[in-house]
């Protein structure tokens, strides 16, 4: 049964769990998958919104799935479906004929999540220099203060000004959230916000769709440096209600306390053993590997969401198995408990890279720094197939049992050219400054 923290999750209709593995019952979020980013969407880098829609669930158990007899993913899994419908082909899903490895080009950049304790892009970086917000309202004339007064009242911190008030983080410590005393420039005073909160739901995106910055850019007297451009940049893509593609469940806790495992050490919410590894192996190698694409993956399966842009996977060792085999090496019974359809298993070790956070003030891709901010990490499970080879599903098995993505989504196109946000911010002031920064010599 899912947890009400899951069912608080939800945004706009229905969503399907399974106590078992098949494609056809790994969780999804929504309907139609493709929404907008805006601040009710999934992946959102905070806590779920309180006015967010809840969805209503659908319990599919395996005796049921019994009498499915077409199980083939084209046919049955949501999630397989929206990528076939927007990338306009068939998914490849048979393991033997995908790529065993691949890079995306061009790497994404590294960037701050600009975290909302710090009041997001209104905080000072670069020691005393102004923020990136307070250049940007001079350079264009506005009022910096009121416009650095709206950027916190949508995602800084005057957006949690209900949440419990402090003077240090010691007062935050008993909320056992991370939360740290947030405050605003020249205040004494503040509230408690958890660390993990910012605009990596933002960031993510834009540092696959956009160029990074490269030189300091001079606009009206006001020096803009590359963090401050990348600043800019991701907070257009935190208000531009760009359209994505989510696929997978979010999951809202709780992570740990009675309940939380199944006898088989997996997550007992199907929100939080998602994605599956199953459809995960398909979306990876045919985007990447085959279609020179990425996505966005919040790469921790707990409440937190940390959204970080896929750089590459390389499969660095299978195992061809029984069911009986993979039964008992990897849950400890005689038969395999999850998909009676599989016909057969394949082990898989699959170490796949993503970007993380960085503040450095330098080109990182073309100078090849992006390696010191790339992470690799090596997942394991199980690949559920039929008679012909094809996946029809999969489980997490060893430490990937609680450590994997928990979703994934990637922008349908770029934000519009013409966008600005009620703050004032304009997508062609900051795309301006990027080409100049791109362009420069420095």
């Amino acid at each position: 049964m899912m947890s009400p923290a899951t069912f608080a999750a939800g945004f706009a209709a229905l969503a399907v769990v399974a106590h078992g593995a098949p494609l056809e019952t790994n969780p999804f979020m929504i309907e139609n998958p493709e929404i907008l980013l805006d601040h009710q969407h999934p992946a959102l880098g905070m806590s779920i919104p309180e006015n967010a829609a809840t969805f209503k669930t659908d319990v599919v158990l395996n005796e049921e799935a019994k009498t499915n007899l077409t199980r083939r993913l084209e046919a049955t899994s949501h999630d397989i479906r929206a990528l076939e419908s927007h990338f306009r082909r068939r998914m490849i899903v048979n393991p033997s004929q995908l790529p065993v490895k691949a890079t995306y080009k061009p790497v994404p950049w590294p960037g701050s999540y600009w975290p909302t304790y710090q009041d997001g892009i209104n905080v000072r970086w670069d020691g005393n220099q102004p923020s990136a917000a307070e250049k940007y309202a001079r350079a264009f004339n506005l009022n910096p203060k009121s416009f650095m007064d709206a950027l916190s009242r949508n995602n800084g911190i005057l957006a949690h000004s209900s949440r419990r008030p402090c003077t240090n983080d010691y007062q935050c410590y008993d909320l056992n959230d991370g939360s740290a005393c947030a405050k605003r420039d020249g205040e004494s005073r503040g509230h408690c916000i958890p660390t993990w909160f910012g605009l990596c739901h933002a960031w993510a995106p834009a540092a696959i769709v956009e160029p990074e910055p490269r030189c300091p850019v001079n606009k009206n007297g006001v020096t803009f440096q590359p963090n401050d451009i990348k600043a800019l940049i991701t907070q257009v893509y935190d208000g531009a209600r760009v359209p994505t593609v989510f696929l997978g469940a979010r999951y809202n806790g709780p992570d740990s306390g009675e309940g939380v495992l199944d006898k088989y050490g997996r997550f007992a919410d199907p929100a939080a053993r998602d994605l599956g590894p199953g459809f995960l192996h398909i979306a990876i190698t045919n985007m990447i590997g085959l279609l020179n694409t990425t996505f966005v993956a919040d790469v921790t399966a707990g409440a937190q969401v940390w959204n970080q842009p896929v750089r590459g996977y390389e499969i660095v060792s299978t195992k061809p198995m029984s069911t009986q085999e993979g039964a008992k090496q990897f849950f400890n019974t005689q038969t395999y408990p999850f998909n009676n359809q599989a016909k057969s298993l394949l082990y898989v070790r699959n170490r796949i890279s993503y970007i993380v956070e960085s503040n450095d003030n330098v080109p990182l891709v073309s100078t090849g720094r992006v390696e010191y901010f790339t992470t690799k990490r090596e997942y394991e499970y199980v690949l559920e197939l039929d008679a012909a080879g094809n996946i029809i599903g999969g489980e997490w098995v060893g430490n990937s049992k609680q450590n994997h993505f928990d979703f994934m989504w990637f922008l349908n196109g770029r934000a519009a050219d013409n966008t600005v946000l009620r703050s004032g911010l304009s997508y062609k002031n900051v795309k301006d400054l990027l080409s100049a920064s791109i362009q420069g010599s420095c």
